[in-house]
């Protein structure tokens, strides 16, 4: 039963790297020159993080650490 759960397990994880994309989707400034628009923002004493929405509905997370003054932005 081990055995079979570590092949399931090792199985899902080589699908998900293979897939997985590996694109930049810049910083929050670039975005928002692109046409998207912040819909929810949240924030805690070291970072902020935004919501963003194009025309389209496509949907855009993008963090912003306060200590390191770092942007990541990527597609849920």
């Amino acid at each position: 039963m081990q055995k079979v759960s570590l092949y399931i397990f090792f199985s899902l994880m080589f699908c998900t790297v293979g897939i997985a994309e590996d694109v930049s989707y810049g910083s929050l400034n670039e975005n928002l020159k692109k046409g998207y628009k912040i819909t929810k923002e949240t924030s805690s004493q070291k970072m902020k993080t935004f919501t963003l929405k194009n025309k389209n509905n496509e949907v855009i997370l993008c963090l912003v650490d306060f200590r390191d003054q770092e942007t990541m932005c990527w597609k849920p």
